[in-house]
Order: C-alpha cells, then sequence, then structure tokens
C-alpha cells in the first residue's frame, strides 16, 4: 500500500532609484571601512562614525556600570556585560558620572576595548551586501548560505552620513562568546574573567568583586529597568531588509518571510498562512528548492480541493524539489507518475526510478513505494512482479516491524507472483493490525475495505492490480 506523504509530512519602505540605491549602499560600505580602520587602530576619533543611538547605548553601560545588580548584569547579553565589567574595573564613580556617551566611546576605543573581527590575510572584514531600508541600513558580512543571510551591523542615516549602531552587534559578539566558552568548555564566568585579564593586560578580576555595585541606589535600578535597551530591534531592522529582497525577488528572503508567516506565534510580521503560501511560491519559483517542497507540501495539504488544476500547479514544484534530492518530492512526483497526474503520463517504471532515488535519499517508505507500484502497477507490461518479491525479500526479513500498510505490500508481491498462501497470510495480518494504527475513523474503514478486498481475492487465487486513485480516495475521505 502506498503511503499518503507530503502533505501530511509536513513593511517595505519606499524604495530609492537604482543608481541612488547603489550610492547609499557605497556609502554605508565606506562608512564601516573608515570606522573599522580607526577602530582597529585604537583611535578615538572612531566614535565620530557612531550613530547617536550608540552614545546612548553607552550611556546606559555607564549606568549599569555604576548602579546595577548582579541580576542585572546577568540580563545583559555577555558583550555588553563585559563591557560593564570593564568600567567597574577601570573607573572610580567620580570619573564615570563625568563621562556621557561620546566620552566611553572614545574611552572604548583608545583602550582597545572595541574593535571589528579582522581576516588574518585580508585585515578588517568587510561588507558584502547593502540592503538600504528608508534611513536604515542592514549589512551582510559574507554571501548568503543556502539556508540563511550573514547579517551583520545596522546603519542609520544621520545629517552628516550613514553611521555604525554598534549597540546592533551585541547580540552577534555576545552569542560567539558564549560559543567559544562552550568550545573551550569552560564557564561562562571563567570565560570573562579570561577575556577581562586579557583586555586589562593585568590579573583577571573576580567576578564575585565586580558583581557589586559601587553606588547602592534602588532609584537608579528603578531607572534602569524602565532604559533597557532593545536587544530585538536589530531583528526588526533585518525583517525590514527582508522585505526589501523578498519584493526584489530574492528567493531565500521569500522563504525566510514565507516561514515567518506560517509560525503559530511569529515576533516579527504576523501569521498569515495565505500570503506565506504567495511567498513561498514565489521563493520556488525563483528556484529556491527548499521552498518548493514547503509550497508543494501547502498546496497538497487540503485533499477537498485536489483536482488536475491543483496538481498542474504543484508539479513544477515537486519537480525543482526532487531534482533537488528533497526524498519526499520524489516519493510525491512518483505518485504523480503512478497515476498520470498534471499531463504527465502515466508510467510506473518512471515512478519506480523516482522511489528507488528516494530510497538512496534515506526515505524508509520508499522501497514499500517501490514494491507496491512494481506489484500492482496497472499499466499493460510495465508490471514485474519477480522484481517486486525480490525488493520485498527485505521487508520479509523484518516482519515484526512492519505497519499495517507494509504487510499489504507484501502480501500484494507475493500475490502477483502466484503465491497466495502466503500472501493470505501476510494480508491477514495487515487487516488485523490496521485498527492500531489509525486514528481517523473514516479512513480505517476505507483503508480495512480495500485490504479485505484484497484478502478475499487473495483466497480466491487472484492478484491484485491497482484500481482507485489515491488522491480521489484523499479526497472522498476528507469529506
Amino acid at each position: 500500500m502506498r503511503a499518503m506523504g507530503l502533505w501530511l509530512a509536513l513593511w517595505a519602505a519606499p524604495a530609492l532609484a537604482a543608481g541612488d540605491d547603489l550610492a547609499e549602499m557605497n556609502a554605508v560600505s565606506r562608512a564601516w571601512d573608515r570606522y573599522a580602520e580607526l577602530v582597529n587602530a585604537n583611535k578615538p576619533e572612531s566614535a565620530d562614525l557612531l550613530a547617536a543611538s550608540s552614545f546612548t547605548h553607552f550611556t546606559f553601560l555607564r549606568d549599569a556600570a555604576l548602579y546595577a545588580s548582579a541580576d542585572q548584569l546577568r540580563r545583559l547579553p555577555s558583550d555588553d556585560r563585559i563591557k560593564a565589567y570593564l568600567l567597574r574595573a577601570t573607573q572610580d564613580e567620580a570619573a564615570l558620572k563625568k563621562m556621557d556617551g561620546v566620552a566611553l566611546a572614545r574611552l572604548f576605543a583608545s583602550k582597545g576595548w572595541i574593535s571589528v573581527r579582522s581576516d588574518e590575510e585580508d585585515g578588517p572584514v568587510s561588507l558584502t551586501h547593502v540592503t538600504i531600508s528608508g534611513d536604515h541600513a542592514v549589512s551582510e558580512l559574507g554571501p548568503p548560505t543556502e539556508s540563511n543571510f550573514q547579517f551583520g551591523p545596522d546603519f542609520v542615516r544621520e545629517k552628516d552620513g550613514w553611521k555604525y549602531r554598534l549597540e546592533s552587534s551585541a547580540l552577534a559578539a555576545s552569542a560567539a562568546f558564549d560559543q567559544s566558552a562552550t568550545n573551550a568548555g569552560v564557564t561562562s564566568t571563567q570565560m570573562t574573567e579570561f577575556v577581562l585579564g586579557r583586555m586589562l593586560e593585568a590579573e583577571p578580576p573576580r567576578l564575585a568583586v565586580l558583581d557589586r555595585a559601587p553606588v547602592d541606589d534602588a532609584a537608579a535600578r528603578i531607572r534602569l529597568n524602565e532604559q533597557w535597551p532593545d536587544y530585538d530591534s536589530v531583528f526588526r531592522f533585518r525583517v525590514e531588509a527582508l522585505w526589501r529582497k523578498a519584493e526584489a525577488e530574492d528567493g531565500l528572503a521569500q522563504l525566510a518571510l514565507g516561514s515567518m508567516m506560517l509560525d503559530e506565534n511569529p515576533q516579527y510580521v504576523q501569521r498569515d498562512p495565505k500570503q506565506a503560501l504567495e511567498w513561498l511560491e514565489r521563493a520556488s519559483n525563483n528556484g529556491n528548492t527548499r521552498a518548493a517542497m514547503y509550497t508543494a507540501g501547502l498546496l497538497m495539504q487540503d485533499p477537498s480541493q485536489f483536482g488536475d488544476a491543483l496538481y498542474r500547479r504543484v508539479l513544477p514544484h515537486l519537480q525543482r524539489a526532487a531534482n533537488a534530492s528533497n526524498g519526499m518530492a520524489m516519493v510525491e512526483l512518483s505518485h504523480f507518475y503512478a497515476e498520470g497526474l498534471a499531463g504527465l503520463p502515466q508510467d510506473c517504471r518512471q515512478a519506480v526510478d523516482w522511489q528507488a532515488r528516494a530510497e538512496e535519499a534515506g526515505v524508509e517508505h520508499a522501497r514499500n513505494e517501490q514494491v507496491w507500484t512494481l506489484a500492482t502497477c496497472p499499466v499493460p507490461g510495465q508490471r514485474d512482479p519477480a522484481r517486486a518479491l525480490e525488493l520485498a525479500r527485505f521487508m520479509i526479513e523484518r516482519k515484526d516491524k512492519l505497519s499495517s500498510g507494509e504487510l499489504d505490500t507484501v502480501a500484494a508481491a507475493f500475490a502477483a507472483n502466484g503465491k497466495f498462501e502466503q500472501a493470505v497470510a501476510y494480508q491477514t495480518e495487515a487487516v488485523a493490525k490496521a485498527p492500531e494504527e489509525y486514528t481517523d475513523r473514516k479512513a480505517l474503514a476505507a483503508t480495512l475495505k480495500r485490504m479485505k478486498g484484497r484478502l478475499s481475492d487473495y483466497r480466491k487465487g487472484r492478484d491484485y492490480v491497482l484500481d482507485y486513485s489515491m488522491y480521489e480516495q484523499a479526497k472522498a475521505e476528507s469529506r
């Protein structure tokens, strides 16, 4: 018996003119390169290339260094927590209170406490792409992978040009820090003390000491909670960038948006399955093979809509995913060939070829699919009972682990080869086991009716040739 697989398994700102857009992208890249050059040389004037929001962020970190409790410090991302510790370790209360955000940015740059990651040979990492969305820009630090954009720092357009939002890198830097601690097999506290020691070029300070606030001020701690940075803003800016990319027919961005809109509790977009499907289908049409599989699955999710128009819409997505070695797409495409759907010829040989490839791709039930097709193919001259039984031997050796559908398949292979005693034995077990595996009474009733019909035929010495459409049956059961 074949398995029902695929569908069961599964605010953009106004665009600039093209020339202006490229000019702005280049301006962002130049601002970043200049900032990287200056900050990596410990030049305090690198602060001139920071956004006003970064100075506000430094002011918050100053206040955290002065007043934050140990629990508040632990709420900070690792990168910002280390910045607060550096201030506690090096500045007294009076000095801290005198410094504003600009002074702090200059201090951190001059001390080498902030920098831009550099490759050993090529120097500071450059931006590979910039997406402009109004007065915001989101950068990328490398070409997209198969599944993700390598988003980097954010920028904002101010009166005197594009400025780097230093705080936009806090979460990424913190994630890298936390991963380093994990890789080294040390605790976060141990790694923090080690990093502080290197940055201060001194004996590592004990965090038990630095956790104590210089100033015990309950009202100031409350203000800290009220002024807590919106670290998630980096993700909202990235979603804006995804919208821009998606509208420009970037398949990966379309896949990302569609996937987020399918989430039960999306954070940065509204849940909208209908629009999600539109984005995923556009992504597939733009060549994204992961989107192709999602699209096919969503389109085939409602059996009540099955019909030729739907099959023809699904087919190119199935073919795209199957050609990209998606095993489940291969199985579903084999069903389209087996039944001659969407204008494809009814061709059991093609179906078996795709099922064999699906098995090679790791789809466990693909062996069952091959045996069933070879044993029950309704196309004259395309049945191959001997090959069906040969492939079924692997299943027969594992009889105790077979599902009712797999037992049904083996029975059909025996019957196709005139071995009706074995066919009856396997089919009897299939009928007995089916109620254990179906929760839908309607589907169970239809399945048992077909299984018992085959059992009756086997007892009369008649083999079985496929006499129904899996898709039409699913449609009927959905009513």
